[in-house]
């Protein structure tokens, strides 16, 4: 049987192609088309899909109604007509059975499920699914178990995002930049004031909490608007790269209190931060961050939700 998985519909497009439990290929849409990155899928990756068979069953990598439940709850209207999938996939005449994960269980599974060993912790730091934005889950027995949720506006990868564009990046396209910035600047000169104003950690070592305390979905341009010369930048980005490694570390090491796990994977777009994955690497035996980490891996991890089979990823990423 031909089974699909697909992210799409909202940033960073991908479609992953199984045969049964097998994974025969993968790739993201922006690699069949010039637009950087394509959040929706086009009619190139679908024809190249297509030379594996039409799919048998589509696996969707999260949820529509409870995406669409937040984003009412965030203000952007009811946007049921633009999140039916269904609907979505008939323009490439795609009518098959599509069934659905929630979005944090699919980056669970993507970071669980391609590495090799039973007993292992995932923390899935992601900007926001549905209404879920961090998520921490222990796999034993080949299954997931969500040991930990935390909540929308809530959101480190929010927090980054937002940071992001308050030093004149692209949110959700630059973040990999601000460590360039980082490193140009002086990260105690403005930590205590961030800390103060925008985000925060809760019960050191009893709960993995962290609180916005401000919602940041829409960004911050409007903090501090004195803060404008270039070093100011540098010294923004300097800070908000230290407190996402403090707050990394602050989640592995709840993580490994709860556990008792010497395997770590990490998933979502927060694992693409190599730096503050690589400071947690002392804790464990074994650090794990799949290819694409971010979104685009959830095309293989929605059909992994399912299917609970380990698989290694080899070539099968289009290149």
């Amino acid at each position: 049987m031909i089974v699909w998985g697909i992210v799409g519909n909202s940033h960073d497009a991908s479609l992953a192609v199984f045969n049964d439990s097998a994974l025969l290929w993968a790739g993201l849409a922006k690699d069949f088309n010039s637009a950087q990155p394509d959040k929706n899928l086009n009619t190139a990756i679908v024809t190249h899909a297509l030379k594996y068979g039409k799919p048998d069953k589509v696996v969707w990598y999260e949820r529509p109604f409870l995406k669409t439940l937040r984003q009412w709850t965030a203000g952007q209207g009811w946007l049921g007509k633009e999140n039916n999938i269904k609907r979505f996939l008939k323009r490439w005449d795609i009518n098959c059975k599509i069934e659905y994960t929630q979005h944090h269980l699919s980056h669970a599974a993507y970071a669980y499920y391609t590495q090799p060993y039973d007993n292992c912790a995932v923390i899935c730091l992601d900007s926001i699914g549905e209404f879920e934005t961090l998520t921490i889950w222990h796999g034993k027995d080949n299954k997931l178990k969500k040991i930990y949720s935390q909540g929308y506006p809530d959101s480190l990868g929010l927090f980054y995002s937002a940071m992001t564009q308050r030093i004149g990046l692209m949110p959700q396209r630059d973040e990999y930049l601000v460590t360039e910035y980082a490193d140009k600047g002086d990260a105690m000169r403005l930590y205590k004031l961030i800390f103060a104003e925008l985000i925060g950690t809760v019960g050191m070592g009893y709960t993995p909490s962290i609180v916005c305390k401000e919602n940041l979905h829409r960004g911050c341009l409007w903090w501090h608007p004195e803060l404008t010369t270039q070093q100011d930048m540098y010294d923004i980005a300097a800070a908000t790269q230290w407190i996402f490694e403090y707050c990394v570390m602050y989640l592995s090491t709840w993580t490994k209190l709860q556990t008792y796990s010497h395997n770590l994977a990490y998933a979502g777009g927060g694992a693409l931060n190599q730096r503050a994955v690589d400071n947690t690497r002392f804790k464990w035996a074994s650090v794990h961050v799949p290819q694409h980490p971010g979104d685009p891996g959830s095309c293989i991890g929605a059909v992994l939700a399912k299917t609970q089979q380990r698989i290694t990823l080899d070539n099968q990423w289009h290149r």
